[in-house]
């Protein structure tokens, strides 16, 4: 995000660090100020010393128990998980003024702007995610990591927020919310279209993958979520899922346009559950109130990229 969460206070931060990072930050003096930078799409950032603090804006798009698997799957050797650290209590997602905030190592080179890989960065991030997807969890796995049901979570949310979007209201919402309007009623019948093909496609996803073995996914290994240097290593990982691989396979095309690959109908399914749930993201946020900030103008580009005017 590129303004800072007015709800959550620097200070309880602050206490967070104190109460069960304090071991990682000797050296960090009284004058050492927490940092905030303007980056990503779906939290706060900050700095403070070595540690890397994220407030989660997604709140309910990302899960204790992904963030615990990726700290196993670091544990189990695979060095290219960046993974968030554990706090005194054990937890590694903690609660502050109503938000999930989870603390990484901080680590510089992941504050720059993304960069796109060379071929054989990428055959290695392939082969990365490829170790992931055949990870055999131990008896000792207790991570509470979500299952891929073929449903779409954002269901009612998209509903309400186009019905809203078709209020006069709207206009009052904020300066978004007339372009709101103009916006799904010129492209209701493509929505419609869109919304039927991506039931159809999960009804035929879910007979198909019946018994099938899940693998662990990361859900989004784009340019923002993948650091490529001398060493390949992948962050964020509150999105992981037990699902069929092709939701990391059909991401790796929409971020690097590597060939497709993968059985087409799961390929078909991620590509319109992405879409799908993007444009619910920023439906939902306009068809509310806004204040036209620089947050929601970034936004509103988003949105005209899954939803263009024509």
């Amino acid at each position: 995000m590129l303004l800072e969460n007015k709800i959550v206070e620097r200070r309880s931060l602050l206490r967070l660090v104190a109460d069960h990072y304090q071991d990682f930050v000797h050296g960090v003096t009284e004058s050492d100020e927490l940092e905030f930078f303007p980056l990503g799409e779906d939290s706060w950032s900050y700095r403070y010393g070595p540690l890397w603090i994220s407030v989660r804006r997604d709140l309910d798009g990302h899960f204790p128990g992904a963030y615990e698997a990726a700290l196993l799957l670091r544990a189990s050797g695979k060095k290219f998980v960046l993974a968030p650290l554990a706090g005194r209590n054990g937890r590694v997602v903690h609660d502050v003024a109503g938000f999930p905030v989870v603390v990484f190592p901080y680590l510089e080179r992941a504050t720059a702007a993304p960069v796109l890989p060379a071929a054989t960065q990428l055959g290695t991030l392939i082969g990365q995610l490829a170790e992931v997807h055949h990870f055999s969890a131990p008896a000792a796995f207790s991570a509470d990591v979500p299952v891929e049901d073929f449903r779409f979570p954002f269901e009612a949310d998209l509903e309400k927020a186009l019905q809203v979007a078709l209020n006069d209201e709207i206009a009052g919402h904020g300066p978004y919310g007339r372009r709101l309007t103009e916006l799904v009623t010129r492209r209701w019948e493509h929505l419609a279209a869109l919304r039927r093909n991506a039931a159809r496609t999960a009804e035929r996803c879910a007979a198909l993958w019946h018994g099938d073995r899940p693998a662990l996914t990361h859900g989004d290994p784009s340019p923002a979520n993948v650091l490529f240097g001398a060493d390949v290593e992948i962050l964020d990982w509150g999105g992981m899922m037990w699902a069929p691989p092709e939701r990391d396979l059909s991401a790796l095309t929409r971020a690097f346009g590597t060939p497709s690959s993968g059985r087409p109908e799961f390929v078909r399914f991620y590509e319109l559950r992405w879409t799908l749930s993007e444009i619910t993201e920023y439906a939902v946020r306009f068809s509310g109130p806004h204040r036209g900030d620089a947050d929601d103008h970034a936004m509103w580009e988003r949105l005209a990229r899954y939803l263009p005017a024509a």
